[in-house]
């Protein structure tokens, strides 16, 4: 059963591309939806310390500006240098934690790189950084998915999901899950057709031969069920995820 799809992301198999929902656009552009200024956390003011005479204020190190830093690093990716770009991420990181976007920049850089353990380590990061980060939660699941462990794969979309219902392309990499690797058809039926609701005319006419593939399999009460199966979270209104690729 083919399931290869190319709608509104990437898996790490073919990312030249996006995370952009419902466009295909180079990866440069793609990475200003996780703009270092769009993904502050507020964090608990420090206590008072007294200051440090031995050290003259001037000796303190000038970090720049992060946005202009944060656009250096995008040219760096419209310039095809890929490693030049991952180490200002990471330097961007390192000096402006309380951002995630940076992170979740490396994290797609290396995913690219096939560096997949790396990555997950800069989106866990950048979920540190902002919990509700549903950017980094959908690419842990493509990751996750991709080294096999499938039910980290789940719950890390069931996240994004709850962060964001109405991402289709979450909705579709969830489909996907069930669908090819978790063989719950009953679920992938339930995503794909939540896919459709949200993805409207948008919606890639292939999904509609995967849900009457999956209907042709089950029980007629099952065919004919509108809403998620028992045990899938309500409809309500995702990374961007990006849509991974189903063998």
């Amino acid at each position: 059963m083919n399931r290869c799809t190319n709608s509104q992301g990437i898996g790490s198999q073919g990312m030249a591309s996006t995370v952009r929902i419902g466009t295909w656009l180079p990866l440069a552009a793609a990475l200003l939806l996780a703009s270092c200024a769009s993904q502050v956390q507020k964090q608990a003011p420090a206590a008072p310390t007294a200051p440090d005479t031995a050290t003259p204020a001037a000796q303190v190190p000038d970090k720049g500006d992060p946005e202009q830093r944060f656009q250096a690093a995008v040219q760096l990716v419209k310039d095809k240098k890929p490693q030049d770009a991952k180490d200002a991420f990471a330097k961007l990181a390192q000096d402006f934690p309380q951002y995630s976007g940076p992170l979740n920049n490396l994290g797609v850089l290396q995913a690219q790189g096939k560096q997949r353990d790396q990555a997950i380590g800069s989106f866990t990061r950048a979920i540190a950084t902002s919990p509700k980060d549903d950017f980094a939660w959908g690419w842990l699941g493509i990751l996750y998915r991709e080294g096999g462990d499938y039910g980290r794969a789940e719950q890390a979309y069931l996240k994004a999901v709850e962060l964001k219902p109405d991402n289709p392309v979450t909705r579709l990499n969830l489909g996907i899950l069930y669908d090819a690797y978790l063989k719950r058809p009953q679920d992938a039926l339930a995503q794909y057709r939540e896919y459709q609701r949200i993805a409207g005319k948008d919606s890639k006419p292939v999904v509609t031969a995967w849900i009457n593939e999956l209907q042709d399999g089950l029980p007629q009460a099952a065919n004919t069920a509108g809403g998620p199966a028992a045990g899938q979270a309500k409809p309500a209104a995702s990374p961007p995820a990006p849509v991974e690729h189903k063998p």
